[in-house]
């Protein structure tokens, strides 16, 4: 029987313990893992046998436990949430039964409540945090959508000033070609500003594509004829270096509604990408696969692989890991932006010196926005 003094003893630690975890949930702020981690070291110190108690909270996928928890052989336990929703499980024990001390009460009702109490508290600054990093990614996403919005306005208006001029320098380059009368060294000089002129108009339809400048043309699309046709000029002008291009092709992918145009767009890209990461050779796999009204395409590499930090970056404009004068920065956006307007998904997986993998969903057919 517990007598008016032990009762009272018992409901003073259970205030302490409430103060204290008021503390540190004003204290910890968004932080749920510090918020957790002292739940712990507090709550055992309002049980009626703080030297026999463990805790243990489970939140989402993660588990915070004391360390003789798992010993314990009698348990309570209550739901962390609030509402219907539930997001972790709170659970309190005692490693042991002190001596002359009956099983049916080692938790004593006020004890429950206390837990009852506590788990609630727990939901809500894990709901405030969340919110909090929930706000958080909303306004960079703000931020960056705000910055692409800018660089696709300048990027317009770069390539429609660029565009005039550099065709006029392909035609007369062309047509001082074509009219002869030459010498070989003029030759060449006309051959490398035709080449330079195509490069440059090829940067400015990159341009073009990425500020949306550019409509879409919608068709039924097989990829892998789309596939077949570029490998067709790609491999022979790699196969010299040492990389391999391997297909591994699903011969009954459907067609799917996409631009046939930005579709070959997109895999030139990653597959020159891919090569690009194979400074010294290696293997390039093109794949195809149907699954769930969804289209896979898949470019892996055994190439150098990403960082963490540099797979953040590869689908910002203008951001490139190649040397001066050997990369635009536009591939990889122009791949993100092409697949969004067609209802699509990218996951990109690396390993740093073991290669990377961009696969590519999307759906067989395009529905209005």
């Amino acid at each position: 029987m517990i007598t008016a003094g032990q009762k009272l003893r018992e409901r003073v630690k259970e205030l302490r313990c409430l103060y204290d975890l008021s503390k540190v949930a004003l204290q910890g702020g968004k932080d749920v893992k510090a918020i957790l981690t002292k739940t712990l070291e507090i709550l055992p110190t309002a049980m009626q046998f703080p030297t026999y108690a463990e805790v243990s909270i489970t939140e989402g996928k993660a588990r915070y436990s004391t360390r003789g928890f798992e010993k314990c052989k009698h348990q309570i336990s209550t739901p962390i949430g609030t509402g219907k929703k539930k997001v972790g499980i709170l659970r309190v024990g005692y490693r042991t039964i002190p001596k002359k001390i009956n099983s049916g009460n080692l938790f004593l009702q006020e004890e429950k409540n206390l837990i009852k109490i506590i788990a609630r508290e727990l939901a809500l600054s894990i709901k405030r945090a969340n919110a909090e990093e929930a706000s958080k990614h909303l306004e960079l996403q703000l931020q960056h959508s705000e910055r692409l919005a800018f660089v696709g306005e300048l990027s317009a208006g770069i390539a429609h000033e660029l565009n005039e001029p550099v065709g006029r320098v392909l035609g007369f380059a062309q047509l001082i070609k074509k009219n002869g009368a030459l010498s070989e060294q003029q030759e060449s000089d006309i051959d490398r500003i035709i080449k330079a002129s195509l490069y440059t108009r090829e940067i400015i339809k990159k341009l073009m594509i990425f500020s949306r400048q550019m409509p879409r043309q919608i068709n039924s699309v097989n990829l892998n004829t789309v596939i077949s046709n570029i490998l067709y000029f790609i491999d022979v002008r790699y196969q010299r270096g040492g990389v391999k291009i391997v297909q591994k092709l699903d011969p009954g992918l459907p067609f799917i509604q996409a631009d046939p145009v930005q579709m070959s767009q997109v895999l030139v890209n990653l597959i020159t990408n891919a090569i690009h990461a194979l400074a010294g050779g290696g293997k390039v796999t093109v794949e195809t696969k149907y699954k769930d009204k969804h289209v896979s395409l898949i470019v892996s590499d055994t190439g150098s692989g990403m960082s963490a930090e540099v797979r953040k970056k590869i689908f910002e404009p203008f951001y490139t890991t190649k040397p001066v004068g050997q990369g635009t920065g536009l591939g990889l956006s122009v791949v993100h932006g092409i697949i969004e307007e067609h209802m699509g998904r990218i996951k990109v997986t690396s390993v740093l010196g073991k290669g990377s993998r961009f696969e590519i969903s999307l759906p067989l057919k395009q529905t209005k926005k």
